[in-house]
């Protein structure tokens, strides 16, 4: 099950994440960029669904994949998204509340692949506000929604 509500991170993550996202909702680059606002996608996760992504792209089964999904209460993958890893780590700061994931949207939906330009203005604005942001991240390993406090 995803968890989105501010209130499940860290307290001190909570304030940080409510200043940059009215920042990054007030900033007119975005606005100009096609994104009518900025949403959490994912706040505290549970162990069950990191357990999840961290299957995409080792199980050698597909079906594996999707069930390891089913059970964790999240959507039902796509067999490209089953192959195509997306966490690296079993350790996520999710885990503890001190992780959130931030995505863009167009009119409420979310824009996944945004330009570059739009995460990078959503990074520097978390990262004015003391978060790290995984759009910093080495290539292979990039997270742009990825936003943490330590």
């Amino acid at each position: 099950m995803l968890h989105t509500d501010i209130e499940r991170l860290v307290p001190e993550m909570q304030v940080i994440v409510r200043k940059a996202l009215a920042e990054m909702n007030a900033d007119m680059r975005l606005h100009e960029l096609g994104a009518t606002s900025v949403v959490v996608s994912e706040t505290l996760r549970e162990l069950s669904v990191q357990m999840a992504y961290y299957s995409r792209g080792r199980m050698p089964q597909i079906e594996d994949v999707k069930a390891m999904y089913r059970a964790a209460g999240l959507y039902n993958i796509s067999a490209s998204e089953a192959v195509q890893p997306i966490t690296w780590t079993l350790q996520s700061n999710h885990a503890t509340g001190r992780a959130v994931d931030l995505v863009p949207t167009i009119k409420g939906t979310p824009w996944w692949r945004a330009p570059r330009e739009v995460w990078d203005i959503m990074g520097e604005i978390g990262e004015k506000h003391g978060l790290s942001w995984g759009g910093r991240w080495p290539d292979r390993k990039k997270d742009s929604p990825h936003f943490e406090w330590k």
